[in-house]
């Protein structure tokens, strides 16, 4: 497979992801990378580009991308260049696992992408190593770890989890300090993920069992609520009133919402504790001018590569600027 026959769908929007790789609703080969931010579709050849689009959501962002601008998009997006925490670490994990799930189903295209996966993981590896990586922990857990940390850190209670989803598996491994209560829709998730983290450290993890009800018993007791699920209108004002129901001399908490974008709907307007996704967002943009000039290098790298990969799957070395203007116009 050549670069050139590369296509790629991205489409931006905030949903439920696939705890696994989807697979074509049509029957079409086609490698479905699932987030909660996105829906990222690899496949070959400008047929099957059109039968995936036609898959996807009318709503939020669509765009495709060909040749080298697909590899330089895939490069963007498993460096964490794409996502909204710009640089974040775990989109990468994300990616490989999608890949490992798609390539054991041997299909042709699984075949025909594999030496371009390697590749891309390679080359995603060596641009974060020399532009991200003296940025710093770029990850949702890290920036939650970061809104709880305080001089009552741990002192106050235990830290409850809504959530066990990709989102709130990336989130749990960070929230250490304290007793870590686990609440999930589906119970058999919450179990999952809470055996994952015993794999990982010996940190007190509690399952809340039972429905909604013990859930908001949950936050009545709890120091601090971490929500990685989106909003619900139907749950949210109980959810709010069991916040506020706590005990008048309970250490000061927050519930970290990362469900809520920039505008926080009601009723978490007056919930005065609370930090949504989109307030961490705004705390993120206040970046130093040292941090916006490697991410704009890293952006370079992606593109770069891209036309380096086109001119030769095997190219690593840098070619001078007059030969990638040249091939830009071949």
């Amino acid at each position: 497979m050549e670069l050139r026959e590369l296509y790629v769908v991205h489409w931006r929007g905030a949903h439920v992801a696939s705890p696994a790789v989807p697979e074509s609703r049509s029957g079409t080969d086609v490698f479905l990378i699932d987030t909660c931010q996105r829906r990222v579709a690899i496949l070959r050849g400008r047929e099957d580009l059109l039968r995936a689009q036609a898959e996807f959501p009318s709503d939020g962002m669509l765009e495709s991308f060909d040749g080298a601008e697909a590899y330089a998009f895939l490069l963007r997006f498993a460096c964490g260049l794409e996502s909204k925490l710009v640089a974040e670490s775990e989109i990468f994990g994300q990616v490989k696992v999608a890949w490992r799930q798609f390539s054991e189903r041997g299909t042709p295209l699984a075949r025909q992408l594999s030496p371009w996966m390697q590749l891309l993981f390679q080359d995603a590896k060596a641009i974060r190593a020399q532009f991200l990586a003296s940025l710093g922990s770029a990850s949702y857990g890290s920036q939650v770890r970061r809104l709880l940390r305080g001089p009552e850190d741990g002192a106050g209670g235990p830290t409850l989890l809504i959530g066990a989803g990709q989102l709130a598996q990336s989130v749990a491994p960070w929230l250490t300090s304290g007793e870590l209560w686990l609440w999930n829709r589906t119970p058999d998730r919450a179990v999952e993920l809470a055996r994952e983290l015993a794999k990982r450290s010996s940190q007190a993890v509690r399952l809340i069992e039972g429905d909604e009800q013990a859930e908001l018993e949950a936050w009545r007791a709890a120091h601090n609520v971490v929500v990685c699920i989106p909003s619900d209108p139907a749950r949210d004002s109980a959810r709010v009133a069991a916040w506020r129901q706590r005990s008048a001399g309970a250490a000061p908490g927050r519930v970290v919402h990362l469900g809520l974008g920039a505008d926080t709907v009601a009723p978490w307007g007056g919930v005065t504790e609370l930090v949504s996704l989109g307030n961490l967002f705004d705390m993120l943009r206040s970046q130093s001018e040292q941090r916006t000039r490697q991410l704009q290098r890293a952006r370079r790298a992606c593109q770069e590569k891209g036309v380096l990969r086109a001119l030769g799957s095997g190219s690593s070395q840098s070619h001078s600027w007059e030969d990638l203007a040249a091939f830009h116009c071949v």
